[in-house]
């Protein structure tokens, strides 16, 4: 037997807290993220008139 399904529309309140919720879901994630990106990056500062092996850059 065939089942019928409807989707009711979403009123203008409730698409506004969905869209306010998804925004500030995204700004609490933000920093996680950055934090994450940045402690994958190592700096190597070499010093002047060193004349052993340097590591190669990307």
């Amino acid at each position: 037997m065939a089942k019928i399904k409807t989707r009711r529309k979403m009123g203008w309140l409730l698409i506004g807290f969905h869209w306010t919720m998804l925004i500030c879901t995204v700004g609490l994630w933000t920093p996680v993220y950055l934090a994450a990106r940045r402690r994958r990056v190592t700096v190597t500062h070499i010093p002047d008139g060193y004349t052993g092996p340097v590591p190669p850059a990307h």
